[in-house]
C-alpha cells in the first residue's frame, strides 16, 4: 500500500445535491449547499454520489467554494453518469480503513516509531535498545549505540563530538 494521504474530515456534513449533470468523464461538480462540508482548498476527501442506486460512485474530491474537483471511480467503483440533483455526501471508505489498519498492524510494541519507508510505504522502527540514540543517514532512521568517546554532558545538555544537544 502506498503512503497515507492527508485528508480532511468533517463530522455531520449534510447530504446535498449536485447542480450539474455529470458524464462519466467529467471531473467537476458544483454542490447545492456546503454547510458542514470540508472546506480546506486542495486537501482531498471522499464523496459518494447517488448512494444506494445502480450508479453509486465514490470519488476523491477537493473543494474550492462550492465546486468539487473529482478523481472518479475510487474504492472499487466505476465512473458513472449522474443527473443534476443527484445526492452527494462525504464518506469514509474501505481504502481509508485499510490505511488506518496499516498503521495499527505496523506498530507491534510499545515505543515503536512509524516512518516513511521506501516505496513510499509506512515502516516500523522498533523501540531501540537502552542507551541507543536515533540516527539518520539522510534517508533512513535507525538506532545506534552512543560512541564510546567524544560524548560528554550533564542533565541539561549532551555533546556528541562537536554537536551540542540542549
Amino acid at each position: 500500500m502506498a503512503a497515507v494521504t492527508r485528508r480532511q474530515y468533517k463530522g455531520a456534513a449534510a447530504q446535498t445535491t449536485i447542480t450539474n449533470a455529470l458524464a462519466s468523464g467529467d471531473t467537476s461538480a458544483t454542490l447545492a449547499a456546503t454547510t458542514g462540508w470540508p472546506s480546506t482548498a486542495g486537501v482531498p476527501f471522499y464523496v459518494v454520489i447517488s448512494p444506494g442506486t445502480a450508479s453509486e460512485e465514490k470519488c476523491s474530491a477537493t473543494i474550492s467554494g462550492s465546486v468539487l474537483t473529482l478523481t472518479r471511480a475510487q474504492d472499487d467503483t466505476t465512473a458513472q453518469s449522474h443527473a443534476s440533483g443527484a445526492t452527494i455526501y462525504p464518506v469514509f471508505t474501505a481504502d481509508e480503513a485499510d490505511e488506518a489498519n496499516l498503521f495499527a498492524s505496523t506498530m507491534t510494541t510499545r515505543g515503536d516509531l512509524l516512518t516513511m519507508g521506501s516505496g513510499p510505504t509506512v515502516a516500523r522502527i522498533p523501540i531501540g535498545t537502552s542507551g541507543y540514540v536515533l540516527t539518520s543517514d539522510g534517508t533512513d532512521a535507525a538506532w545506534a549505540v552512543l560512541p564510546a568517546s567524544g560524548v560528554t554532558g550533564d542533565s541539561d545538555q549532551l555533546v556528541l563530538g562537536s554537536q551540542v544537544f540542549s
